[in-house]
């Protein structure tokens, strides 16, 4: 009962949470760190396309420790994976009201474990904390992020690496037609709603602003205030209007800066948005993949099928023109997505599918559906269907189907059914696996266990092991060659009633000819009887073998509207 409270608490703070979550985002972006706070960026685009980030930043003492303190709660719920024990006090206030006040020295390295311990941090060399400073009243920090390209570069949100003030949500970065380099920045859709009050908070936080990129070109054209040679930014300063006015122009408009390219290359156009949806790691290990025609062997099965007509009152047309396009559960258009499974032969393991689209659709009096429309967008983070029990080594995953959506138009008013919809889609298949395990795996972020037998050049190390059962949780890193994308890490279960493990990817870096990934393996046993596992933590790491990337042609056939 207790930790049914502690739920009910959580799930109702989030509830509150979501409400202004939207507006408090957009007024700390806009109105500075904490009031008190300096923030220095500069971004350097080299030759070869690799970037170094760098980042300073000098803020309040005050706001500093509650970060530290707020990581250091964070840090110890999730060895617990977030549940509270029932004999816990459910209030620790009284301990953090007696807790001593950190020394310089202490904040400082507080502050530098907090930074290496982030789980999105990837390989040493790509962030490094390069200087904390602690005086009574205030701290600076300075940080570098190193990216091995341009793709990884825009793989991340443009929120964290481009001109956060000014509330960009995406980035392009090409080759244009006159063979210059080009990068343009396109806003947030609510971003015009702060317009008004954006300046006057920052003339308030007397908040200062600086945001600058270095390229190895000579900028031709910049939307920035500032450029000169290689180099266009800007810079703001809450106590000088010319300069709040300067960035409030740039408020809610696409920012277009243009270069020589100085023998940079890009074989296409790179989209943040395109790579934050498809995801690095999948992308990188998936893409040097040649694609080629299924040989057959694959069934398309349908689930579900669903109709959305939108239709805007005047009124409402009006006041959803001045809001953002919200998504409520996908259902924001007109129109219809069929839901199916897509079933690999036998013998083989979806890993993933991309590129869906609808080839072709026709009713039940042989009319086309109109407004018939790729779907490829959405697709790009379809991954295998996992709502199965299965111990981590289960070889019903190799039977397991993907579910892929397709989206058309609306039927006529009197369809009775869709007849016949072609469709196709790109799907990568495993055909086998090497597999090795670690029994009684140990967290020890000095040790690196050799992961040669299945890939050579490939190591792990474990960083950190918490949980309580029926959960468990390893913090680890993965490095070796390219290939290393390729591997997965599963917790083996040993529970009677089966359960779940899965892994997930903060960040991936690559320096030379070496990848480094941080991951997070989970695993979740049903524990039906109060007898889970609580035992030592068996890691199996497996690499697949016969991975194929197929275009795969399938037919959905009487598909019911009534």
């Amino acid at each position: 009962m207790k930790n049914l409270r502690y739920l009910s608490l959580t799930l109702a703070l989030l509830a509150a949470a979501a409400v202004s979550a939207e507006a408090q985002y957009f007024r700390s972006m806009s109105g500075g760190f904490g009031g008190e706070g300096n923030s220095r960026t500069v971004l350097v685009i080299k030759r070869d396309c690799s970037c170094v980030l760098t980042n300073e930043t000098t803020q309040a003492r005050k706001s500093m420790e509650m970060q530290v303190s707020t990581w250091e709660r964070y840090s110890k719920m999730a060895d617990g994976i977030g549940v509270p024990d029932e004999d816990e006090p459910p209030a620790l206030s009284q301990a953090a009201k007696d807790r001593k006040p950190l020394t310089n020295e202490e904040l400082a390295a507080k502050l530098r474990e907090m930074y290496q311990d982030r789980p999105d941090s990837g390989a040493e060399e790509a962030l490094k904390v390069e200087t904390v400073e602690v005086s009574s009243n205030s701290v600076l920090l300075v940080t570098t992020a190193s990216f091995a390209s341009l793709k990884d570069l825009l793989s991340e949100s443009p929120y964290s690496w481009g001109p956060a003030i000014l509330m960009f949500e995406e980035a392009r970065a090409e080759i244009d037609t006159n063979h210059n380099f080009r990068m343009t920045f396109t806003p947030n859709r609510m971003t015009s709603r702060y317009l008004k009050n954006m300046g006057r908070e920052w003339k308030s936080a007397k908040m200062k602003f600086e945001w600058k990129l270095v390229l190895p070109g000579k900028i031709l054209s910049s939307g920035l205030p500032n450029a000169q040679e290689t180099t266009t930014w800007l810079a703001l300063d809450g106590e000088k209007p010319e300069t709040i006015d300067a960035a409030t122009k740039l408020i809610a408009a696409p920012l277009v800066i243009t270069a020589e390219a100085a023998g940079m290359k890009l074989d296409e156009p790179l989209e943040s948005k395109k790579l934050l949806r498809a995801g690095g790691r999948r992308q990188k290990s998936e893409s040097e993949l040649p694609i080629t025609d299924a040989a057959g062997g694959f069934v398309a099965e349908p689930v579900g099928i669903s109709l959305s007509t939108v239709h805007y009152f005047p009124e409402g047309e009006k006041y959803f023109k001045s809001r953002p396009d919200y998504s409520v559960l996908g259902q924001n258009s007109t129109g219809t997505v069929v839901s199916a499974k897509l079933f690999p032969p036998k013998g083989r393991q979806i890993k993933s599918v991309s590129d869906v689209r609808v080839k072709g659709a026709k009713d039940d009096k042989g009319r086309s559906i109109p407004g018939t429309s790729e779907r490829a967008d959405a697709s790009e983070d379809m991954r295998t269907e996992r709502y199965v029990v299965m111990d981590g080594l289960n070889d019903s995953e190799k039977s397991q189907a993907a579910r892929i959506e397709l989206q058309l138009g609306l039927p006529a008013p009197d369809t009775k059914s869709i007849d016949e919809l072609e469709g196709e889609a790109v799907a990568l298949t495993i055909g086998s696996w090497k597999e090795m395990t670690i029994p009684n795996a140990l967290a020890d972020p000095k040790k690196e266990i050799d992961l040669g037998e299945i890939l050579p050049g490939a190591k792990m190390t474990i960083k950190k092991i918490g949980g309580r059962k029926p959960q468990k949780s390893v913090q680890a890193t993965l490095e070796g060659p390219k290939e290393v994308n390729q591997l997965e890490v599963k917790i083996k279960l040993g529970g009677r009633h089966g359960g779940q493990s899965n892994m997930t990817e903060q960040r991936s870096a690559t320096s030379g000819s070496k990848t480094t990934r941080n991951i997070t393996v989970q695993a979740f046993e049903f524990d039906l009887d109060g007898q889970g596992d609580s035992g030592p933590v068996n890691l199996i790491v497996r690499y697949p073998q016969d991975m194929k990337r197929e275009r795969v042609q399938f037919k959905l056939t009487a598909l019911d509207l009534l």
